[in-house]
């Protein structure tokens, strides 16, 4: 298993990020081949996947990976014999108070998908050591280094307090870590309104704030309004897309440092925002390949790609060669040929709602529909002031009235719960209502305001 000392994982990082484009691409293609015959070698599944690959191969030589075969043969993808399918699964359900590394040597982590199986991923010592030299000296570039010490600070994060969701698992690992200092954290959920959140951040006093883009908005247009009345240091964007347009909002409410990280649990920190909106690629540590819905690469770099195929070069446990994502993005070449490049994402921030006078974004309702067993694709329809109405794709084989009929029961109490005495959460087999200017369909339609 490949290791690496911090002190230089910090100097390669910082060197690749001076380094021309043509230095760059060298140097990538370098660790690609490194990563390639590593694999080759340890990974049962890779060997027998590159067992027809050219000598000289290239990247685009390398067969497409996915999910479901990542899932379908866990064991065999990963690259150290002493791990498997049951072994990072006990690790992943040890107690929450338990921060001891997997092997002595390796983290894990999980994510969800729409039918609610859990993704596990390894991370190597390699893959920690230059993915958390990438957050401190570029993301955080210019920042106390002990901003996100809660020894040192104050913090306070705006999540999905669920149970099984990694944000939340990681704030209850921070807890344990810092046994003195919990009075200097604190998680709130974005299934409570804003009044509630804004109180709560009131009282606290936060020096830093955490959270998803929809709802650090909904803050700063608080903040603006005189309702909101801390002054943090940083805010920090993770886990939705933060526009130019949310950016500035931020800056111009808050006054402070902002940052965003474009990361993910499969590639880690793929992109990131310090000192303005645009998000830099890493692309010295990972590739990121624009893709048609074909798979092909697209042509006109000026469009949105239907897709992205992804390579973390730093993690040789369980490799990340390929791997398909279905984010949309373009990337804009820098124009002094050695900064590294901008990645455009195409997505959005989720909506805003009023339900029973009370104010909600859109995430929390998202995050619980994603892991929901059955259910591909949610739509919300607000139909009155006090109802909302749930409509949905399922997978084939499943009863629509069982997955959409359990889903709105699970909100509605989760709203009655947390204090929002006054909502309805019904279920219509009705299709989706599309946009009428043309687009995707819109998660959440408000019936009240059309015609």
């Amino acid at each position: 298993m490949k290791t690496i000392d911090y002190k230089t994982a910090v100097k390669l990082i910082e060197e690749g990020g001076s380094l021309s484009k043509k230095e760059r691409m060298r140097l990538q293609n370098q660790r690609l081949h490194e990563l390639v015959e590593y694999v080759r070698l340890n990974s049962p599944y890779f060997k027998e996947l590159y067992r027809d690959l050219p000598e000289n191969f290239t990247l685009e030589d390398l067969p497409i990976t996915t999910k479901k075969a990542m899932q379908d043969n866990y064991s065999e993808w990963l690259t150290n014999p002493d791990l498997n399918k049951d072994v990072v699964r006990k690790y992943l359900d040890r107690d929450i108070s338990d921060n001891s590394l997997l092997l002595d040597k390796c983290t894990a982590l999980q994510t969800s998908g729409s039918t609610g199986e859990p993704l596990m991923m390894v991370r190597d010592d390699y893959h920690n050591k230059i993915h958390g030299a990438l957050v401190n000296h570029r993301l955080m570039r210019g920042l106390d280094p002990n901003i996100l010490n809660p020894s040192k600070y104050k913090i306070a994060t705006v999540i999905h307090t669920s149970p099984g969701a990694s944000s939340y698992n990681g704030y209850l690992r921070a807890l344990a870590a810092f046994p003195d200092y919990v009075q200097n954290m604190l998680a709130i959920s974005v299934l409570e309104d804003i009044d509630t959140i804004v109180k709560k951040l009131n009282d606290f006093q936060p020096d830093v704030v955490t959270g998803y883009a929809s709802s650090l908005i909904l803050l700063a247009k608080e903040k603006k309004e005189g309702r909101l009345n801390i002054n943090p240091k940083l805010i920090a964007n993770s886990a939705e897309l933060l526009s130019d347009k949310g950016y500035f909002e931020l800056e111009d409410a808050f006054r402070c440092k902002v940052i965003n990280n474009y990361c993910m649990t499969e590639g880690g920190e793929v992109a990131m925002a310090n000192g303005g909106p645009e998000m830099k690629l890493n692309e010295d540590w990972v590739i990121v390949e624009p893709v048609d819905k074909n798979l092909l690469p697209v042509k006109d770099r000026t469009k949105f790609s239907d897709g992205i195929l992804i390579t973390d070069l730093s993690n040789f446990v369980q490799p990340i060669i390929r791997y398909y994502v279905g984010d949309r993005v373009k990337i804009v070449e820098p124009q002094d040929h050695t900064s590294l490049p901008e990645l455009k994402i195409d997505g959005r921030t989720h909506p805003f709602f009023t339900l029973a006078g009370k104010k909600y974004t859109m995430v929390f309702i998202l995050t619980k529909a994603e892991v929901w067993p059955g259910l591909m694709k949610i739509q919300v329809v607000q139909i009155s002031p006090d109802t909302l109405e749930i409509r949905g794709v399922c997978f084939p084989g499943e009863n629509p009235n069982e997955v959409l009929d359990g889903l709105s029961k699970q909100l509605e109490k989760y709203f009655h719960d947390n204090g929002c005495k006054g909502a309805h959460v019904t279920y219509s087999l009705q299709p989706l209502l599309h946009n009428k200017k043309g687009g995707k369909i819109p998660e959440y339609v408000n019936l009240m305001n059309q015609d």
